[in-house]
């Protein structure tokens, strides 16, 4: 979203002059006095790893379809409350763990994992929307602890002395600069 405002405040500058000047006063970082004395923005590389996007939604409604079920037998109140665990065989590993810790983010749960396996643990069930064999997924409650900002379970969060209820994403957001994320 900030790459998105430095650069539409400079396309808006010419037609929306003072709207745009204004708009330049608030946003964050050093700059010079004023969006006219400035040139486009350089809006940085995208990544371009390839990743199967469709075959990852589809292993989400896979995790969907057992997440409710763990909601309804009342394990979890949320999905934040739960962590995830994918085995696939090795040939579809990479296809599966191409978002790697940000593939928490697209399931919405408070932890993923992928892990490599020939066959099932016990507790894992086939994960049939993805279309391909050898894939099977694994929920369980989180044991961790809440944060209060972000609501996940992570098990960081009452490390940090000036922010004990927060964990390590959330308090280098507040304090710092902030997370990267490349895909979610």
């Amino acid at each position: 979203m900030y790459h998105i405002a430095e650069t539409m405040v400079r396309w808006l500058a010419p037609i929306l002059s003072f709207t745009a000047e204004e708009i330049w006063r608030f946003l964050p970082g050093e700059r010079s006095e004023s969006v006219f004395l400035e040139t486009w923005h350089a809006v940085p590389e995208t990544p371009s790893d390839p990743i199967d996007w469709p075959s990852l939604i589809q292993l989400r409604s896979d995790v969907v379809r057992e997440l409710e079920k763990l909601r309804d037998a009342g394990s979890i109140g949320a999905p934040l409350d739960a962590e995830v665990d994918i085995y696939c065989a090795p040939d579809e590993y990479a296809r599966f763990n191409a978002l790697g810790e940000e593939l928490r983010f697209l399931f919405i749960t408070s932890e993923a994992r992928v892990h490599e396996a020939s066959s099932p643990p016990d507790a894992a069930v086939l994960a049939t929307n993805t279309g391909r064999g050898g894939v099977w997924v694994a929920l369980k409650p989180s044991s961790d602890t809440k944060c209060i900002r972000c609501r996940q379970r992570r098990p960081d969060v009452g490390r940090y002395v000036e922010h004990p209820e927060l964990c390590g994403r959330c308090v280098t957001n507040v304090d710092g600069p902030g997370e990267l994320r490349k895909y979610v």
